[in-house]
């Protein structure tokens, strides 16, 4: 790197949002907000920034997690980079990526897991032998819908039965409201746990949800409930950050189906993010198209219905620092996760959040 630049921690919190929101790449998994939402729940960020005098040039935000093994044994844990680093070029991601790992190592973590945002910093990532790995955090496929046409403009790119659909619900006297109490939050919370028994997957504590919610008001965050005379039938929680809003959390009731409040409920979530200022709404996870018993199967043909333009990360990417305590680190989770599916008699599935 040449000497008029230098990598250094940013402490400043209005300066790296600046500069995640209007980075190409910026994504709220790289805000200061999911850092300090994250620090609650037992990890360390870390935002290191590439800087030419006073100007960022170049942005990761790091989470560790680590723990001390019994009985009095090593640390082990992993320095995790989401959705990073934001680097415009392949010196600068080599520079964040490197002073990542030195990070990581002085911090007693096993490893270096990176989900990159972009194809620009695989070069970097090989240069600095990180391999490529099956075991993801972000689901590495998703869909974003244009909202940067007219409502009605962005209404006709959907398809013709998602069109009926919304427009069903309305009839039907479904109503959308935005949370605004604590009695609005426990609808959410309970549509969420009928969901999860429903499909068969895991959820996350409601502390936890409502952390997320909490994190992102007043003014980057929006939970919506679909009722039908008082019921609540669906709910949605969305985060927007820069120009994208992302459909982040959703669940549903099991009575009244033939209502179609989901498909109402998405249709105001984009119109709520595209006041917001934002261009794109971000359905946030899709199947893989050669797995056909993934498990985001049927929720990815629901998402089909808005006719989105889809898109594929780069995958996941790991650096051992201690290669023993790295294997048996990430070999242990993989093994965690398995007995779980199977004891709940259902495909392993990992977790997004």
């Amino acid at each position: 790197m040449p000497s008029k630049l230098a990598i250094r921690a940013v402490t400043a919190s209005d300066a790296w949002d600046a500069f995640v929101a209007g980075h190409a790449d910026g994504n709220f998994l790289q805000s200061w907000r999911w850092g300090d939402l994250k620090a609650r729940y037992g990890w360390r960020p870390l935002r290191l920034g590439v800087f030419e005098g006073a100007t960022m040039l170049a942005g990761a935000q790091i989470l560790m997690r680590v723990r001390r093994l019994p009985p009095l044994g090593p640390a082990a844990g992993v320095a995790y980079i989401p959705r990073g680093p934001l680097a415009g070029s392949a010196e600068h991601a080599e520079s964040l990526l490197t002073a990542a790992v030195k990070a990581a190592r002085a911090g007693g973590a096993s490893f270096v897991r990176v989900e990159p945002p972009a194809r620009g910093s695989l070069d970097a990532l090989r240069t600095l032998r990180f391999r490529p790995t099956s075991q993801f955090v972000q689901i590495p496929r998703t869909a974003l819908i244009d909202l940067r046409p007219e409502p009605d403009g962005v209404l006709a790119g959907f398809k013709p039965k998602m069109r009926y659909n919304i427009r069903l619900a309305a009839r039907r006297g479904v109503e959308i409201s935005e949370a605004r109490v604590d009695a609005d939050f426990e609808d959410f919370l309970r549509l969420t746990r009928i969901t999860a028994e429903r499909e068969a997957f895991a959820i996350h504590s409601p502390a936890y949800y409502r952390d997320v919610w909490r994190s992102f008001l007043p003014d980057h965050a929006a939970l919506f409930i679909a009722r039908q005379q008082g019921e609540p039938l669906s709910a949605l929680l969305t985060l927007r950050f820069g120009p994208t809003a992302v459909y982040l959390y959703g669940a549903s009731s099991n009575r009244h189906r033939n209502l179609m409040a989901p498909h109402a409920l998405q249709w105001a979530a984009m119109q709520w993010a595209r006041s917001q200022g934002c261009e794109w709404y971000d359905l946030w996870g899709m199947a893989d198209p050669a797995v056909g018993s993934d498990p985001l199967a049927g929720v990815h043909r629901f998402k089909l219905g808005f006719n989105p333009r889809r898109l594929e990360y780069p995958g996941a990417f790991d650096r051992a620092i201690d290669p023993v305590r790295a294997w048996a680190l990430s070999s242990g989770l993989v093994r965690l996760r398995e007995l779980v599916a199977r004891l709940r008699n259902r495909p392993a599935r990992a977790a997004a959040g």
